[in-house]
């Protein structure tokens, strides 16, 4: 029995180091896409104060969307990458 908890403290270790360094990574991301998501909202303001709240429900919706199909989800990635690869 010894022996097993030794193991699963091993593991839970292992795993807890893991998490920790994806989970920075994950939260940065997500900071960064939110800074992204004002900066492009601050130029829609700017230049087309009318079409404001498309801005706003576009991007819902897509991720509606995206939540419950996967190709269209998978479509769009692969067009997120294709721009950035080419910009």
């Amino acid at each position: 029995m010894v022996e097993v908890q030794k193991t699963l403290d091993v593991w839970f270790t292992k795993v807890q180091k893991e998490v920790s360094v994806k989970i920075s990574y994950f939260v940065a991301f997500f900071f960064f896409i939110i800074a992204f998501g004002a900066f492009l909202g601050i130029m829609i303001m700017q230049h087309y104060p009318g079409q404001a709240m498309m801005a706003v429900l576009l991007p819902a919706l897509a991720g509606a969307i995206a939540y419950y199909n996967r190709a269209f989800a998978t479509g769009i990635f692969a067009l997120l990458i294709l721009i950035v690869f080419v910009l």
